[in-house]
């Protein structure tokens, strides 16, 4: 079912997965890229790769130079390389290529997202409620915004896996099926428990037995994975984290014993280390070469607006497609997902206040909704902002931001874990009205939550095309040789705008036969501590100090054009590709084929959508 209801709202990718993209900027062409490279190296390690861009042996995973090829190549640590993701998609990447992956990766996500979210919440409650609440996770609208260019954010389990593992280590779990009774008296086990206030405590001699090494190993696993996946959500998970356990020693306390947090604590800090010992080749990569070294993005920018949840968002039914909130700059919509709606807000408030002193509710109550509400302010960042005017000068996130490392976590990107914890209140009033929808209290609780739903529904994601001439595809084997060189015209930029980037989704469905010198990723240059995007070299100075100014294109058999083109072949490129009827291709038609033409000969191949231009003669 979650998966259908995925195909739908995905639907125009799910119809063309290898022609269509969901994304409103293009961080698709990105993702695209490192999901082929990762893919590519497992090849080239299995033994069957061609020897294309990662030929030479300096690349792997984490490190390459397949772009950026004049620059030192990119670090692969502190980018979005998806490394974990590419490797499990390998198989899929082989067969049907990346554009593919990508999109299969777009559509499952919300779905595992989902499956996650439901591992948490029935640990304190029973399946059907779990689920639907879950459901409410998987397709909030963080989640589905995220995924409209951010699949490394958008791919959100790991926090609700590690709410789950927390929750286990500091209760214990009992054998599946043994029977209990709930508050109320009702008969359950523990696949669908709702006891809060009458567990049985932890004895001693029991924090290693049963499930400790289980749960600590798959804690483990989990956040060693994270580190390949995204390590912004993790530092975010380590932050609601912390909101969580304070959470748990203020509202927790009929159910934590002194026992269940030494299980806590050891546990976590053996997980800790096998996530360390995981990640132990991407904190080494993070050290090497062309790492950023200052703050990677403003603060004070991406901060949620108090008026964000009820304001409704683009991939909801009910948006408009843009926030008409006032921002300190324009933002990608992808990352407007703090939208949960004026419903849900009202349907929590009176759960909570309802049910906050029923025994089988009100410890995961108090749990999650201090929860929510501690990352919440979190996530509103610094300052505080009230329809774009400030509201205080510094927020709490102004600590978070004074901490190496975490300062480069976006505040807005904080609220998948208010969603999560919203909606397991939400899950506790279902469940509270379900077992009482006789009555006129819970026929009313149900039906506020219908209306919750409806504001959340998420609208048919509308994709576009990605452009990929055919020479990709058909005959860059017969023309550019494994492992050439080659400088493509448009080049890759850092402009968040669609078909900024396709050059590197070419590069990666050709699989990888050449090194690019263009590449958008971030990283750090001799001239500035961060940079988006490949340093132009001397040609790229001369048109784009035309073009863009508005004059002529430079003279192509000028002195200034030559000594480029000269630097170009003392650097070691092999070949300049033209695609002349890419979307963002500067300048007048026609202008860069008459000026290449000019500057360089004829092409050595005109054809396919492309026109190549040999360095070597």
């Amino acid at each position: 079912m979650l998966t259908l209801v995925s195909i739908c709202v995905f639907g125009q990718v799910a119809a063309d997965p290898g022609g269509q993209v969901v994304a409103g900027n293009d961080d698709s062409s990105l993702f695209i890229w490192w999901l082929g490279h990762g893919a590519d190296i497992l090849a080239s390690h299995l033994g069957f790769g061609n020897a294309g861009s990662h030929g030479s042996g300096a690349d792997g995973f984490l490190y390459t130079e397949a772009m950026n090829a004049l620059g030192g190549g990119v670090n692969g640590a502190w980018n979005t390389s998806l490394a974990g993701l590419s490797i499990i998609l390998a198989p899929l990447t082989w067969l049907a290529g990346p554009i593919i992956s990508y999109n299969v990766l777009i559509v499952a996500s919300p779905v595992v997202t989902s499956l996650a979210a439901a591992f948490l919440f029935t640990r304190f409650l029973k399946r059907f409620p779990a689920f639907i609440a879950a459901g409410g996770v998987g397709f909030s609208s963080y989640v589905i915004a995220q995924l409209s260019g951010h699949p490394n954010l958008g791919f959100a389990i790991t926090p609700p896996l590690v709410a789950a593992f927390v929750l286990m280590l500091l209760r214990g779990t009992r054998r599946s099926g043994t029977p209990s009774s709930d508050a109320t008296g009702h008969r359950t086990t523990a696949a669908d428990d709702t006891r809060q206030a009458d567990d049985v405590p932890i004895p001693r001699r029991r924090i290693f037995a049963d499930d400790f090494w289980l749960l600590t190993v798959g804690l483990g696993l989990v956040l060693g994975m994270q580190f390949y996946i995204s390590t912004e959500v993790l530092a975010g998970t380590f932050l609601a984290a912390l909101c969580l356990l304070l959470a748990f020693a203020v509202f927790g306390r009929r159910v934590c014993t002194r026992y269940g947090w030494l299980r806590l604590g050891i546990g976590g800090v053996m997980a800790s280390a096998i996530a360390l010992l995981c990640a132990l080749p991407l904190l080494l990569t993070m050290a090497g070469p062309n790492a950023p070294t200052g703050a990677i993005r403003p603060h004070g920018v991406w901060n949620t607006d108090l008026l964000d949840p009820i304001v409704p968002a683009a991939p909801t039914l009910l948006g408009s497609g843009a926030s008409p909130l006032p921002r300190v700059m324009d933002i990608d919509a992808a990352e407007l997902g703090a939208y949960v709606g004026v419903p849900a807000l009202i349907a929590a408030v009176i759960i909570v206040i309802g049910l906050l002193r029923n025994s089988r509710y009100s410890t995961a109550l108090g749990i999650a909704s201090a929860t929510g509400i501690l990352v919440f302010i979190l996530a509103l960042g610094s300052p505080v902002l009230l329809n774009g005017t400030t509201l205080l000068e510094t927020g709490p996130f102004a600590l978070v931001e004074a901490i190496p490392v975490l300062n480069n976590i976006l505040p807005m990107r904080l609220v998948l874990h208010s969603t999560i914890a919203l909606y397991a209140v939400l899950g506790c009033g279902l469940q509270w009205a379900l077992d009482n929808v006789r009555t006129r209290s819970g026929k009313g609780l149900l039906a506020l939550l219908l209306v919750s739903a409806v504001c959340v529904i998420p609208s048919v994601q509308t994709s576009r095309a990605v452009y990929v001439p055919d020479f990709y595809r058909e005959s860059i084997a017969e023309v550019i040789p494994a492992g050439s060189v080659v400088k493509t015209l448009p080049r890759p930029l850092a402009w968040a705008e669609p078909h900024a980037d396709e050059a590197m989704v070419w590069q990666s469905v050709s699989g990888f036969r050449y090194r690019e010198t263009g590449g958008y990723f971030i990283g750090s240059s001799p001239d500035s501590p961060v940079i988006y995007s490949a340093p132009e070299d001397a040609l790229d100075e001369l048109l784009h100090d035309s073009v863009f100014a508005g004059e002529p294109m430079p003279d192509a058999g000028g002195d200034e054009v030559k000594s480029a083109v000269d630097e170009l072949r003392a650097q070691g490129v092999d070949f300049i590709v033209l695609a002349p009827d890419a979307p963002l291709l500067p300048g007048g038609p026609g202008e860069y084929e008459d000026f290449l033409n000019r500057s360089l000969g004829e092409p050595i191949f005109s054809d396919e959508g492309v026109l190549v231009y040999s360095l070597d003669r």
